[in-house]
């Protein structure tokens, strides 16, 4: 993963920050919601594929063939654990993307930041409002797999309640090594657009507040 400083040289940030200002705004604002819109799609897609096959491949292994359904369920609370972790680290990741270059790769995580950043001068509220928003829409995401596996469980003489338990928790795992791939590509492509060792701190913490200001004005 990228480690990230949160200092850089000062000479990189004023190219930077020339670079912004010769775009017009509106072409900027154009570009930041159409690379948010596309990253959305993408990443969305993404997720899917990769939830479902680890999902298939979890449920068709014979790891958990007569283990109790406790057990199971407890697998499966695990792997919401990891998946969470994995998906705080996107979090971060996202409030880098949106605080340096106003760019996401959940659509409505960067409507929220938006608003947020528009009706309050505190830099935490439209942290909290991407994040919550990010959130909500992952969260929806697992809606399908829950309806596919249990309405599957009651249709299928083959598959059971345990059988679409641990399809979930394999689909879980999937969610989690998506979320902290598109976590590392975000601070690839930080560390490429301002160089390595640019302004994104790590993943571990939000980018300070002061190091908005080459990019401000670009959504």
């Amino acid at each position: 993963m990228p480690p990230g400083v949160v200092e850089r040289p000062a000479g990189a940030v004023v190219e930077a920050s020339a670079t912004a200002r010769g775009t017009p705004e509106p072409v900027r604002s154009i570009v930041a919601w159409s690379t948010t819109v596309a990253a959305t799609v993408v990443s969305t897609c993404a997720l899917d594929v990769v939830a479902t096959v680890f999902g298939v491949v979890l449920a068709a292994s014979p790891v958990f063939d007569g283990m109790s359904h406790a057990v199971v369920v407890g697998f499966l609370a695990a792997t919401y654990i990891v998946w969470f972790a994995a998906l705080r680290l996107n979090l971060v990741a996202n409030w880098h993307l949106l605080e340096l270059t106003g760019t996401s790769t959940n659509l409505p995580s960067k409507a929220m930041f938006e608003l947020a950043r528009r009706g309050s001068s505190s830099p935490r509220l439209p942290r909290l409002a991407s994040a919550a928003a990010y959130v909500a829409t992952e969260l929806a995401k697992e809606v399908p797999y829950y309806a596919g596996a249990f309405g599957t469980a009651l249709l299928s003489d083959t598959v059971d309640s345990t059988d679409a338990l641990v399809f979930l928790a394999g689909t879980n795992i999937g969610a989690a090594v998506y979320e902290y791939g598109v976590a590392c590509l975000s601070c690839i492509f930080l560390d490429r657009r301002f160089g390595e060792g640019g302004p994104h701190p790590p993943l571990s913490q939000p980018a300070p507040r002061g190091d908005t200001a080459p990019l401000d004005g670009l959504a």
